[in-house]
């Protein structure tokens, strides 16, 4: 892609991604995992730096989802996962060690993502490796939210990351949140209520 990764576009602090292209990213990323979930493929590495963009569409930036070296075929209702992904992206499960993990360790990499796109910040930037562990698997430890994130971001983004796996929505359920959360753009007077 034409801009490289997310994470090259993100580290360059003299751009700002405003909030519709913010949002068309997160739609594409969620989109695309959506299809790799439906063909029961678990990525284990969802990151900024495995999401390729083209921010030089005359119409809209575009984003792809890539870098399959981690990802496993998902076999009945769960995944052996074991360790595997970046810190801080690795769902507490994951961190844990419990053995079988569902594609939702996906959700919750995504929830971090949503944050890099949301600051342009990298999660944990200056903490020691072994804080962001424990802080992870002892679930007191996510990026602060922005008091300026909107409503609607921060609920998305929070269910994403929540600890319980079970209580993050799945990619289908992310697409549509994000298909109605669009649709306020093409009405620009909600979008100021929004």
């Amino acid at each position: 892609m034409v801009n490289g990764s997310l994470k090259n576009v993100l580290s360059k602090k003299d751009r700002t991604i405003d909030r519709r292209k913010r949002l068309l990213i997160a739609m594409d990323a969620a989109f695309g995992m959506e299809y790799l979930h439906s063909k029961k493929i678990v990525h284990f590495d969802l990151k900024s730096e495995n999401l390729l963009v083209n921010m030089r569409d005359p119409h809209r930036p575009i984003c792809k989802v890539g870098d399959f070296g981690l990802s496993k075929v998902k076999h009945q209702t769960l995944v052996s996962g074991g360790v595997r992904g970046t810190l801080p992206w690795i769902a507490p499960e994951l961190l844990s060690g419990k053995g079988l993990v569902t594609e939702k360790v996906d959700v919750y990499s995504f929830g971090i993502v949503m944050w890099e796109l949301l600051t342009g910040e990298e999660p944990y930037a200056n903490m020691h490796c072994g804080t962001i562990i424990g802080g992870i698997v002892h679930n007191n430890l996510r990026p602060t939210t922005p008091s300026w994130c909107d409503p609607s971001w921060k609920q998305l983004m929070e269910r994403c990351w929540s600890a319980n796996p079970a209580d993050r929505p799945d990619f289908t359920a992310v697409a549509i949140h994000f298909r109605q959360y669009y649709s306020v753009f093409s009405h620009p007077k909600d979008f100021l209520a929004f």
